[in-house]
This record gives C-alpha cells, sequence and structure tokens, in this order.
C-alpha cells in the first residue's frame, strides 16, 4: 500500500513539473514587434504656411509659388559673394539634377530654402515639384513673424514641448525632433536660449549631393 502511494504521489509531482515547464513555454514567447510603415514624401503632409499660401515638398511647385505672389530667387555664389536673380519658369532644366540653389526672402527674420529635381527628361522651371522646403528663423523670439505657420501653429509658438505633442511618432531630442521615410528626411529643430522652433527641414534624400552654403546675418 505504501509502495503504491509512493509511486502515486511520484506520478503527481512528474506531472506538476511537465504543466510547469509547458506554462513557462506559453508564457515565456518573445513578443512580436511590428515594423514601423515608413511613408513617401508624396504621402507627408507637413505644410508650411506663409500669408494663408500652404508649401508641401513633393507637390507644391515653382510656378504655383510665384502664382501666390512669392519672388523665388536663385543664388549662386560668386568668388566671395552671392549673386541672386529671379527664376524664370520657362528655363528648360537637364534631366537628372538636383537644383538646391533656389531661395525665398520671407521677411527680415525668416527666409526659405527650396530644391527641386527633374526626372530623366527635363522640365520648365515653373512645372518643376519642389523636392526640399527648408525654412530658416531668426533665434530672436520677438522678431519671429506672425504669418508662418507650421502644420497649423505659428512657428513663433512652436515650442519643443509642443513639437512633441504634434510629431509623436518622431525620434524625440532635447532640442529637436526627426524623422526619415522611404525618400525623405525631415527635421525641426529649436532654440537653446527660448526652445523655440528656429529651423525645419523636410527634404527628398533621392540623388542626395552635397548643397552650397547661404550666409545671413549675424542675427541668424
Amino acid at each position: 500500500m505504501k509502495q503504491q502511494l509512493s509511486t502515486g504521489i511520484a506520478l503527481l509531482l512528474i506531472l506538476s513539473i511537465l504543466t510547469g515547464c509547458s506554462g513557462r513555454s506559453q508564457t515565456e514567447e518573445p513578443a512580436v514587434t511590428e515594423e514601423p510603415v515608413l511613408l513617401e514624401l508624396s504621402q507627408t503632409e507637413i505644410p508650411v504656411t506663409i500669408d494663408d499660401h500652404e508649401i508641401l515638398a513633393g507637390r507644391t511647385t515653382i510656378q504655383e509659388l510665384l502664382d501666390d505672389g512669392f519672388r523665388v530667387m536663385i543664388s549662386k555664389w560668386q568668388e566671395d559673394r552671392v549673386v541672386q536673380h529671379e527664376v524664370d519658369p520657362k528655363e528648360v532644366l537637364e534631366p537628372g539634377v538636383n537644383y538646391h540653389e533656389l531661395f525665398i526672402e520671407v521677411t527680415d527674420s525668416a527666409f526659405m530654402r527650396l530644391s527641386v529635381r527633374t526626372e530623366e527628361e527635363g522640365i520648365c522651371m515653373g512645372d518643376a515639384p519642389i523636392t526640399r522646403v527648408e525654412l530658416h528663423l531668426s533665434h530672436v523670439a520677438e522678431t519671429l513673424p506672425d504669418n508662418i505657420l507650421l502644420c497649423g501653429v505659428p512657428v513663433k509658438e512652436l515650442t519643443r514641448e509642443k513639437a512633441g505633442t504634434l510629431f509623436p511618432d518622431f525620434e524625440q531630442e532635447d532640442l529637436s525632433v526627426y524623422s526619415r521615410g522611404v525618400d525623405y528626411k525631415c527635421n525641426l529643430m529649436f532654440s537653446p536660449s527660448t526652445l523655440i522652433l528656429y529651423q525645419f527641414s523636410l527634404r527628398s534624400t533621392i540623388g542626395d549631393a552635397p548643397e552650397p552654403e547661404i550666409k545671413k546675418p549675424s542675427i541668424w
């Protein structure tokens, strides 16, 4: 009788161990994490609005900017100075080339750098869609304009904290938030002294090449 009892207890112990192992393997399976879906520039809507005119990288054309009254300039270095002249919307651009020298002076405390890229066939400057919108703002908060908005928020009110709420899926750093898609990069940078936006960039990464630097006065 005692032998039968001992055998039964041993069997129960073995069953409990096996059951415990089975339960542990079920609960300790690694969680499946989904890879983030990367968007293309044409699917990304982060508009810069100036005087109620919306500008979207990947969609807005140079002609649309001209029709809205913007004075689009071409800025190039010649020896030790920058030479500017207005764009010619009828100028035929070479195929497969990035043009980074486009420039709009918005106010005394804000300017915008633009790029366009032609595909395999050359097109007129006016028909070229913008592949980069890069907004530069003064670090002096009192000089920031009221007529420039980013995603509907006046830039003078766009703090680092508000950007975290506005772009929750972006990578978050102390003085910047940024994101990268299939064919674009987006970056917002904030002043260390005021924590207000001073630079926004949304640009295509297709055919990346070094870009010329445009010097600005000390206010920048």
